[in-house]
């Protein structure tokens, strides 16, 4: 009979295991399926961002391109402004004084 008691106790704290087992399996599942929501979720986000960062950056790409020019245009018109004032001074220095 104590055999039989023994027997019945495994059996019993092996069925309280595999529920046990079950009920974490099931808890663990539930965690994978959140995570992988929120994997999805931060990639969506992250391409949305990236989208964003590369539109950012063809525009930056154009202003610094159109700054380039600005600054070609700038250094164009100093140097003529330059030569002018250069010119205006012969110009003054060859007047005769009154």
């Amino acid at each position: 009979m104590a055999e039989d008691e023994s027997l019945e106790r495994k059996v019993r704290k092996l069925e309280v295991q595999h529920a046990e087992t079950r009920w974490l399996t099931l808890r663990l599942d539930d965690d994978v399926k959140e995570l992988r929501e929120d994997l999805r979720e931060v990639k969506a986000t992250q391409q949305v961002h990236t989208t964003v960062l590369n539109e950012h950056t063809a525009l930056l790409n154009e202003h610094s391109a159109k700054l380039q020019e600005h600054d070609a245009r700038f250094d164009s018109v100093d140097s003529q402004l330059r030569s002018l004032t250069q010119m205006v001074g012969q110009v003054l220095d060859r007047l005769p004084e009154k």
